[in-house]
């Protein structure tokens, strides 16, 4: 794995600027005073210049149903913040690669290059769900029981994500036992969700980038975090790392594009850096789902979901393509066709499809990642072998038909 020595920028640099950049924002969609969410921020770095800005922010806690998963790609199945911000960063890439910002052709390769001297950077402001919220005996701290929601603990070692029942095993399991290491779909109250946890998903992210394969069939090399902040109380360096990274130090995993990292692990514990809409007993979880990516004004960078569907969109319209956030599949995907249709350099890409832009569905267009599926298949039978799959029939829509 890949060491990475980091001096710059502090945990404080990052968290005060992704803290001041949510404060910056309107009102409309922020928690109320009986409310909490989690913030999630994506900071960008320039070495050169040694200058510092917040590219991506996401806020949420709520996750939807298997039987709500939208066939059309207009719901946000995951809004946790974590998930919302790397949404918010897809964004953001797009719009950079449009206008070949912090990219620039490779004429030899035929794909973009990102600017060597940036290097990006991940904060939340609470352990992700998950591996990572568990202390194992090995931690050197005896793992705590099951606590109640309305018992008071000033620390959480806990998970409400739920284990993966292995399909072969005839044991009935305890979707709430807190095993070390395993992989485990978002907590929830009622029906079970086919999203995977934040802990599961930054771990994937780790070895194949926070891309995604639209993005990765565009670009020479796979975008990681080099380090990933939390500021929390509740954080422990151990299960963070045991989450992103540990837990697969001892499964062979090799490919020549996509290497996992090791990225560097920093916690404050101190309340100097706390969110003022941190999860408190007395508060409720705000409904809302608070994406925000930096873009132009006029691009309409601020995006507010409610249960994974864009605020204030009517009933009339709510299985319209009106209804679709601006992080859903559909508009990311949107976001890849536009930038195929616009720019003449990506015309190999173009050309592997064999069917219009407008008739190809989302699914396929990700398929033609060949290079990046395939490591995705590579790393589920060495890591996640119990990885949820969503039903095919959620993945192929199009454009045109939506």
């Amino acid at each position: 794995m890949c060491a990475n020595g980091i001096d710059k920028p502090s945990l404080q640099d990052i968290a005060t600027i992704c803290l001041d950049k949510f404060k910056s924002l309107p009102k409309t969609g922020k928690p109320t005073l009986n409310q909490w969410t989690v913030l999630a921020g994506i900071v960008e770095y320039n070495r050169k210049t040694d200058s510092l800005k917040v590219v991506a922010i996401g806020c949420g806690t709520k996750c939807i149903g298997s039987s709500k998963l939208c066939p059309n790609g207009y719901l946000l199945n995951d809004s946790h913040a974590e998930v919302l911000a790397r949404r918010a960063f897809l964004r953001y890439l797009y719009r950079e690669l449009k206008q070949e910002g912090i990219f620039q052709w490779d004429s030899k390769q035929k794909r973009y290059k990102i600017d060597d001297h940036l290097e990006f950077h991940f904060l939340s402001t609470q352990t992700p769900c998950g591996d990572a919220c568990i202390l194992a005996e090995s931690d050197g701290e005896k793992p705590a029981k099951r606590k109640r929601l309305d018992e008071e603990a000033s620390e959480m070692v806990y998970t409400g994500a739920k284990l993966i029942r292995d399909p072969e095993s005839d044991v009935a399991s305890d979707d709430m036992q807190q095993t070390p290491g395993a992989l485990r779909t978002k907590p929830g109250r009622g029906e079970r969700t086919l999203s995977m946890s934040c802990s599961d998903k930054l771990a994937r992210w780790n070895v194949l980038g926070a891309q995604g394969a639209l993005i990765d069939s565009l670009i020479t090399k796979p975008i990681y975090f080099r380090s990933l902040n939390f500021c929390c109380s509740d954080a422990h360096r151990e299960p963070l790392e045991r989450a992103i990274f540990r837990r697969f130090e001892d499964k062979s995993f090799q490919h020549t594009r996509f290497q996992p990292q090791k990225p560097q692990i920093r916690i404050d514990n101190s309340c100097e850096l706390s969110f003022e809409h941190a999860q408190r007993l007395d508060l409720q979880p705000s409904p809302n789902g608070l994406a925000w990516s930096l873009l132009p004004e006029e691009l309409r960078p601020y995006d507010i979901s409610v249960n994974g569907t864009r605020q204030g969109v009517t009933k009339k319209k709510m299985n319209t393509s009106q209804a679709a956030s601006a992080v859903s599949k559909y508009s990311l995907f949107k976001s890849y066709q536009d930038l195929l249709c616009s720019n003449p350099k990506v015309s190999d890409i173009r050309s592997q499809n064999v069917l219009a832009l407008e008739h190809i569905s989302y699914l396929a267009s990700k398929n033609l990642a060949v290079e990046y599926q395939l490591a995705w298949e590579q790393l589920k039978s060495c890591y996640f072998l119990q990885w949820t799959n969503k039903p095919k029939d959620l993945l192929n829509f199009t454009i045109r038909n939506v």
